[in-house]
């Protein structure tokens, strides 16, 4: 078992980007009509509006069971710690790209999951936080890897 040490740059990261989220009124940000807390990712100046989800229950659950999502919009996932990241596409009713982020940074995507991909979609490198869109996003901005990301309330 790792010490606590070695788990706490994690566990800050997500505490930063909980206060984030917290030091902005509710009714400034937005809830999802899921209930969960709505932000601004922008990746070079591409705005997404995210549903924020980072409970073990959230985490789970995910987009699972929706028809699908509008255009610019996603889920941006907080994972509590940097690890290498590993997502399915249990219960998913359409096709999804991932953007795996770090430091303010794209650090990988993976496109054109169909719905009914029966194995895991994994991380390229060690990450915390996941942008899932609707397939097709990537390709129409031009996303890669590289591209600065911003969180904006």
């Amino acid at each position: 078992m790792s010490p606590p040490v070695r788990r706490l740059p994690g566990v800050l990261r997500l505490l930063a980007a909980l206060m984030l989220l917290l030091t902005v009124p509710v009714a400034a940000r937005g809830l999802s009509p899921h209930g969960n807390p709505v932000i601004t990712v922008l990746i070079r100046g591409v705005a997404v509006t995210a549903e924020v989800v980072s409970s073990p229950e959230k985490l789970y659950l995910g987009l699972s069971h929706r028809p699908g999502l509008p255009p610019g919009h996603g889920m941006l996932f907080m994972l509590p710690e940097v690890a290498v990241q590993h997502f399915c596409m249990r219960d998913m009713r359409f096709p999804l790209d991932f953007l795996w982020l770090k430091d303010g940074r794209v650090v990988g995507v993976t496109v054109e999951v169909p719905a009914d991909f029966p194995g895991t979609v994994t991380s390229p490198e060690p990450v915390a936080q996941v942008l899932e869109v609707p397939a097709g996003f990537v390709a129409a901005h031009g996303i890669r890897v590289g591209d600065p990301v911003e969180l904006r309330p």
